[in-house]
């Protein structure tokens, strides 16, 4: 393929994606879909149309489909920020669906290419005091459901990695907090006399 051809063929892929933009700023997200999925025919490598077109599935609520795309640009994309956001719209798909624990690891996931996004640390925090929340409804309804069941048979719920660690670090102030008071009372007492 000539320069010249070249350069054609990509203004071709980039009107199906600015045709795909103005559907989706419409809300016609059909059309939007239909404008990046042409793109990608023409340029399957294209991650901005295949980003594009995750984002319209969601909103056309095919979050399957959609997180399917965003697993494919996560794996190709070679800018950090491209990743940061499909791993935090690939969240919000989890969210969607209430799988919180899909969605506080995608949360987690965007943090790392992204560590200043401040809308993905707020939304991985509500998710996180929400699964709290569900989790805390669940086991009074557990225990009025099977209150003859033995304690001993009871199946303790599985350890989330980042409770056991905000645990830990309680524990630890706690901790920190008694040995300063300790310090403070030793410090309080009168000295012994030097003769």
């Amino acid at each position: 393929m000539s320069l010249f051809g070249s350069a054609l063929f990509a203004q071709k892929v980039n009107n199906d994606i600015e045709k795909g933009n103005e559907a989706y700023k419409k809300g016609d997200f059909k059309t939007a879909v239909e404008n990046y999925k042409n793109a990608l025919r023409k340029q399957p490598e294209n991650n901005t149309a295949r980003f594009n077109l995750a984002n319209a599935l969601q909103r056309e609520n095919e979050t399957q489909q959609a997180k399917k795309k965003y697993d494919e640009v996560i794996a190709s994309a070679d800018i950090n920020s491209l990743k940061s956001e499909s791993n935090y719209n690939k969240a919000l798909a989890f969210i969607k669906e209430k799988d919180l624990q899909n969605g506080i690891t995608f949360f987690e996931e965007s943090l790392k290419e992204n560590p200043s996004d401040d809308d993905a640390r707020e939304n991985l925090q509500k998710a996180i005091n929400d699964l709290k929340k569900q989790q805390q409804q669940n086991q009074p309804q557990n225990k009025k459901q099977k209150p003859q069941q033995n304690p001993k048979q009871q199946k303790q719920p599985p350890v989330n990695k980042d409770m056991m660690e905000q645990k830990f670090n309680e524990l630890r102030n706690q901790e920190n907090q008694l040995q300063k008071k300790l310090q403070s009372k030793n410090n309080t007492t009168q000295p012994e006399k030097d003769w």
